[in-house]
């Protein structure tokens, strides 16, 4: 995650990983549970060798890491940082917001981020829009793109809109997502303008 404060650090939340079931309270993983999700992760990415291998290189990082920052409070406070209007903006985030409704933290207003082919023509529109209602905020078209299917991904909207080369990790490092989110968030704050943004929160 990263605070707009914090224009170009990013924050990795890092600590024993957590459970978050959805009778349950939120808890630490315990021993047994951390050997099966490897398992299932070995399972699921059989075929997919360099997700599967970021994955478990981030779970097992998790474990013996000695940082304690995954946690409700420590998030809070980082959202909270400096007077400002505190909105949370993700890419494609219907699991982040399930994330975060299972660590309790809901009392941020969301932005999502996503961009799609609206006329089935391959012509592709970045749209911000608010969690929950899904009112649209802010729409443009950002040209054509070749694939199938309807959505792009981050790295493709990324490519669409800006030209610069970030210095990034893995593409499935969490940091990476993180950054080209930002950029492309910066790109849309840019062409409808601040102001514009902020009167949605006032």
């Amino acid at each position: 995650m990263s605070n707009s404060l914090d224009r170009f650090r990013i924050k990795k939340l890092e600590g024993r990983p957590l459970l978050l079931p959805i009778e349950e309270q939120m808890r630490s993983m315990k021993d047994y549970e951390l050997l099966k999700a490897m398992k299932d992760i070995k399972r699921i990415f059989k075929n997919k060798p360099e997700l599967r291998d970021a994955c478990i290189e981030q779970l097992q990082t998790s474990i013996k890491s000695s940082k304690s920052t995954l946690n409700t409070s420590y998030i809070e406070n980082y959202i909270l940082k400096g007077n400002k209007i505190n909105v949370l903006v993700t890419w494609n985030g219907s699991s982040d917001k399930i994330i975060l409704n299972r660590l309790g933290i809901t009392q941020f207003q969301v932005l999502n981020i996503t961009c799609y082919d609206k006329y089935f023509d391959q012509n592709f529109f970045l749209k911000l829009e608010k969690f929950g209602n899904k009112q649209i905020i802010f729409e443009t078209e950002i040209g054509t793109f070749n694939k199938n299917g309807r959505l792009l991904n981050l790295e493709e909207t990324h490519r669409m809109v800006c030209s610069r080369k970030h210095k990034t990790d893995s593409l499935h490092d969490p940091r990476t997502d993180v950054k080209l989110t930002k950029c492309i968030f910066d790109y849309i704050v840019r062409i409808f303008g601040y102001q514009n943004l902020t009167k949605h929160y006032e």
